[in-house]
């Protein structure tokens, strides 16, 4: 499948949750509330989308698939899976509004690094 993402459904699926997870932030950061039990399941829930994509994607390059990118591919792949942990220290270290903007911009950032993997993906070598 040389014109398909890493796994399409999972992509729009991890894509969807990050940009809904930025919404929530934005909103209780712009309320001063700090990240409540359900925003922190969503972002558990996120990160582990995340590290199925990554599982997969693994699978396939070690199965021979490469995208012509391979160094950037696993670049942003390693970052987006790193990224929400980072966010989460952060955000509890931070005890003002800003360690909410914090999983917010994480969010809004997953969901760009989402789109960039697909790209990179759909050009194989």
């Amino acid at each position: 499948m040389p014109d398909a993402p890493v796994i399409p459904a999972l992509t729009v699926a991890v894509a969807a949750v990050a940009i809904a997870l930025a919404v929530a932030g934005g909103v209780l950061a712009a309320r001063d509330l700090r990240p409540g039990k359900p925003l922190l399941q969503g972002v558990l829930l996120l990160q582990l989308l995340l590290l199925a994509q990554a599982a997969v994607a693994v699978f396939r390059l070690v199965g021979g698939e490469r995208p012509v990118e391979t160094g950037a591919f696993v670049g942003y792949l390693v970052v987006s899976v790193l990224l929400v942990p980072g966010g989460l220290i952060w955000s509890f270290e931070e005890k003002s509004r800003y360690g909410t903007m914090v999983l917010a911009v994480v969010c809004l950032v997953v969901a760009v690094l989402q789109e960039r993997l697909d790209s990179l993906w759909s050009v194989l070598a």
